[in-house]
């Protein structure tokens, strides 16, 4: 395992920043070590936000180790998915439930669906009320009796 005392923090999350060549930023003096990173950030205005936010969390949620950097990145990676599912939902028209795949309902009558039951053979049949008013009276397949809604 790699010490922290070889890595540089703030060369690897500057580095590793997709926009680092948009900040104004300078690798080999800003970078030398994670508190000069923090004090350009906290200092300078830099127009990312997102990089400001990456360098504070490490530094100050991460105290400035490689163990500490992992885990306040991936509680945060952790938030942002949670943001990003929450506004997908609102998105759907369904702010306050969990996100589910959407499968089309082929049968738009299944909140009425009854149970018809011919209780000589014990056969039961699951029809709607319109689709019975459609076809009549539900019979048995085995005896030909009339079905009973249960």
């Amino acid at each position: 395992m790699p010490k922290t005392g070889k890595l540089n923090l703030a060369r690897i999350v500057y580095d590793a920043y997709p926009h680092s060549d948009l900040l104004p930023i300078d690798p080999e003096k800003d970078c030398r070590d994670l508190q000069a990173l923090h004090e350009k950030v906290c200092r300078d205005s830099l127009g990312d936000t997102l990089f400001r936010f990456l360098v504070l969390e490490v530094v100050e949620g991460g105290e400035g180790t490689l163990e500490g950097a992992i885990r306040v990145i991936e509680r945060a990676r952790n938030d942002v998915d949670a943001v990003l599912r929450a506004i997908k939902r609102a998105r759907c028209g369904r702010p306050g439930e969990p996100e589910k795949p959407r499968r089309p309902d082929r049968r738009s009558d299944r909140a009425h669906l009854r149970i018809w039951r011919c209780r000589d053979c014990g056969r039961c049949l699951y029809r709607s009320y319109r689709k019975v008013a459609e076809a009549g009276s539900p019979y048995c397949p085995g005896c030909g009796r009339e079905m009973q809604l249960t």
